[in-house]
């Protein structure tokens, strides 16, 4: 039975350390259980909601003609084959195409990280019983599970009940590394001609990823890299010579700011060979496109916020460095009204199913990610949905488009999802089951009546 736990209670009645460290104890035991009943609903909801042949047409067709057995698994499988997300739903009762979104939205998630955890929770159920078990007994948390789980994706079936039969006693204290060892031990020993092959594509995983979601209001954020080693050794090598130009340039910054200043300097290769042989730099070949919305004070230098068009908040001095640089060609765009004074598109009589751009624009810039509940997705990869369709007499107008990212636009053209527009950029949107959603451009707010 959980404990409720009133926090004005607990400072009045003044309990003993020992006692807050029960009620720590039960609350946690209560959060746990709450994590497995997810668990198990889950897994629940996908057995309820199978594939059947209609998805099929939404789905990337099978990497191998091989046909599959009651849970898509194909009995040659082999490490390595196959696309991405077939690799990752290898050996599990595929899901309808559609499945996913209702689960997460009730769960309070994005529909991919939605359905990650039904597919995690169907990796555990239906390819390592021994580490099922554990779970279900409630001796190995979920979280934990669902590392192991993800470290297996996409592994053939032997390597699979040898992982799980090797890491079940241990499941409720193995980390990552030791599940990433066994896997290593059971492939070398299964497959080991087939090991070199697989390292050879893990070359095809080779990334440089920009992390827009972690730019701050000072415009810093974070970009990953993953590279051959050798040329990671070069790359860093070249940072940190030019790193050194930079300080002999006279950069009074640390060592570590000058080698992030290095990685804008290498992006304009003419003016980095120039700073490292003490030239005149040519002119910049770098340029930006930027939309930043500033009212009176920030114009007049008495604001301190702006926002560009991905809805990012920046310090208005930040905006002014990037500003007064020497190093890149900055175009100033003519500032739009996002006030949801529609444009005439669709009004004037033409009714043009495509947008014009300087519609699409503001579309884009007042709605910086796809409009449905939790999605982050950019708008400017996004589809551009009109709410009622323009079949039916719907206009091409800011007032009646919304960018949804396709999986999205897919749900609510097919399966039953149903939105519309409360105010610009303000959207209510119900699903299938029943519930209700507000999302705004601060969030997503759940609104369903419980």
């Amino acid at each position: 039975m959980t404990t409720v736990i009133d926090p004005h209670q607990v400072d009045d009645d003044a309990p003993t350390p020992t006692d807050l460290i029960t009620l720590v104890r039960q609350t946690r035991a209560a959060a746990d259980q709450a994590n497995l009943d997810l668990f198990h609903l889950a897994i629940a909801w996908a057995h309820a909601h199978p594939e059947t042949p209609g998805d099929q047409s939404w789905k990337a067709p099978r990497s191998s003609s091989v046909p599959a057995d009651e849970l898509g698994e194909r009995d040659d499988r082999t490490p390595g084959t196959g696309d991405l997300d077939e690799d990752q739903w290898f050996g599990l009762p595929p899901i309808a195409w559609n499945a996913a979104a209702p689960f997460a939205t009730a769960n309070n998630m994005s529909t991919s990280a939605g359905r990650a955890f039904i597919r995690d929770s169907l990796v555990i159920r239906h390819r390592m019983p021994r580490v099922h078990a554990k779970v279900s007994a409630g001796k190995v948390p979920i979280w934990r599970a669902h590392r192991i789980a993800r470290a297996v994706l996409g592994t053939p079936r032997d390597v699979v009940e040898r992982v799980d039969k090797a890491i079940a006693p241990i499941a409720d204290t193995a980390g990552l590394v030791t599940v990433d060892r066994l896997i290593d031990e059971a492939k070398l020993e299964l497959y080991a001609e087939l090991v070199e092959i697989e390292s050879l594509e893990a070359l095809e995983h080779r990334h440089v990823t920009l992390d827009e979601r972690t730019i701050g209001h000072t415009g810093i954020a974070t970009m990953d890299i993953r590279a051959d080693w050798a040329d990671l050794v070069d790359f860093d090598q070249a940072v940190s010579r030019v790193a050194d130009a930079l300080k002999r340039d006279g950069s009074p910054e640390s060592l570590d700011v000058r080698r992030s200043m290095a990685v804008g300097v290498l992006a304009d290769p003419a003016r980095a060979l120039a700073l490292l042989n003490s030239t005149e730099p040519p002119a910049p070949s770098k340029s930006i496109v930027a939309y930043l919305h500033l009212d009176t004070d920030a114009l007049e230098g008495r604001g301190l916020l702006a926002t560009d068009e991905h809805g990012h908040t920046l310090l208005a001095t930040t905006v002014r460095e990037w500003l007064a640089r020497h190093d890149r060609h900055v175009t100033i765009r003519p500032v739009l009204d996002l006030r949801g004074h529609c444009d005439g598109d669709g009004h004037d009589g033409s009714d043009p199913y495509v947008p014009s751009h300087i519609t699409a624009e503001k579309v884009r810039l007042r709605n910086p990610t796809c409009v449905f509940p939790q999605c982050t997705k950019r708008s400017r990869s996004c589809d551009l949905d009109h709410l009622i369709a323009h079949a039916t007499s719907g206009v091409t107008c800011e007032c009646n488009l919304a960018p949804l990212c396709r999986h999205h636009h897919q749900l609510k053209t097919h399966a039953g999802w149903t939105y519309q527009q409360l105010t610009p950029g303000t959207f209510l949107w119900r699903e299938p089951h029943g519930q209700t959603l507000l999302v705004t451009p601060h969030g997503t707010r759940d609104l369903t009546d419980p």
